[in-house]
């Protein structure tokens, strides 16, 4: 447990506790604290509309893409338009994945199987997961398969593998958000 010394503000003339060293009575007066014990953190920032644009780079070695006909599948040229991503986010941990080029929205079904749709639903809705080596995951919001989550993944051939056959841990489903350039 944390103790804060008191900070006496000399221009006010008031002493200003931290919320380990308050009665309740204070900490009710007191909208910075939320209980004896830690602060309330603001994730206001991340809620309804933060938008990254990105290139999302496999550790397969390929470029997630959706093109014009809403085709989802992977290349592995850099400066292909139709692999720029939007990625929004939706909630906190939630985001949409857009192609800025072919408007299309990344989607996954109940079947885990990824496709494009130009409305965003529940469908688009992925929950992104930064891992220790610094790649993210995306795994379905809506959909789970034998309770396990289902994830974005790019096979060595640049394909999309099902949500069904994937793993937190495999490389297939590690993807590197890269900033344009």
């Amino acid at each position: 447990m944390l103790v804060y010394p008191a900070v006496i503000n000399r221009t006010m003339g008031t002493i200003a506790l931290a919320c380990n060293d308050m009665t309740p009575e204070q900490m009710a007066t007191n909208v910075n604290c939320s209980s004896p014990e830690r602060h309330t953190r603001s994730y206001d920032y991340m809620e309804g509309g933060d938008i990254r644009v990105r290139r999302l780079f496999c550790r397969t070695q390929w470029y997630l893409r959706i093109d014009k006909r809403g085709k989802v599948k992977g290349t592995q040229e850099m400066k292909n338009s139709y692999n720029i991503m939007e990625i929004r986010t939706v909630a906190v941990g939630i985001v949409a994945i857009k192609g800025v080029e072919s408007e299309y929205y990344l989607a996954m079904n109940k079947e885990g199987k990824l496709y494009a749709k130009k409305e965003c639903n529940e469908d688009c809705n992925f929950k992104e997961l930064i891992l220790e080596n610094h790649y993210n995951t995306y795994a379905s919001a809506k959909w789970t398969h034998s309770g396990g989550e289902m994830f974005v993944a790019l096979n060595q051939k640049g394909v999309p593998v099902r949500g069904k056959k994937t793993k937190k841990e495999q490389k297939t489903a590690h993807f590197l958000p890269m900033a344009i350039t």
